[in-house]
C-alpha cells in the first residue's frame, strides 16, 4: 500500500467518521424534540407532572439553553392549565348548588359549620 493510498484511505474513513457524528446528533435532537413535545403534552393534561418536567429540563440538564427553555415552558403550561382546571370546577360547583333550593342550602351551609356539628354529635 502506497503512502497514497494510506492517504486516500484515511481521508475516507474520516469523511465517513465525520457522516456517522453528523446523523448521531440528528438523531439525538429528533428525540430531543420528541422529549419535548411530550413534555408539553404532560404538562397541559395533567399539571403535577409538569413540575416534574421543569426539575429534570432546568437543573437536571446540565445547562443547555434549548433544555431550560423547555423547562420553563413546561412550568408556564403547568400552571396555566391548573388555574384553568380550578376555574372550570369551581363554576362547574357553582352551577351545581344554583339548582338548590335555598332553604335546602341554607341547611348544607348550617351542618358545615363545625359549632353545628358538635351540637349534632351532642344529641
Amino acid at each position: 500500500m502506497t503512502e497514497q493510498e494510506k492517504q486516500e484511505a484515511y481521508k475516507h474513513k474520516l469523511e465517513l467518521f465525520q457522516a456517522m457524528v453528523q446523523v448521531d446528533s440528528k438523531e439525538k435532537e429528533i428525540k430531543s424534540s420528541h422529549g419535548y413535545g411530550k413534555a408539553y403534552l404532560w404538562s397541559i393534561l395533567i399539571p403535577p407532572i409538569g413540575i416534574y418536567y421543569f426539575l429534570k429540563h432546568v437543573f437536571f440538564s446540565g445547562g443547555e439553553e434549548k433544555s431550560i427553555k423547555t423547562g420553563i415552558i413546561s412550568l408556564v403550561l403547568t400552571l396555566v392549565s391548573f388555574f384553568l382546571s380550578f376555574w372550570l370546577v369551581n363554576n362547574l360547583f357553582k352551577q351545581t348548588t344554583s339548582g338548590i333550593p335555598r332553604q335546602n342550602l341554607q341547611i348544607l351551609k348550617d351542618l358545615a359549620v363545625p359549632d353545628n356539628q358538635k351540637t349534632l354529635l351532642q344529641l
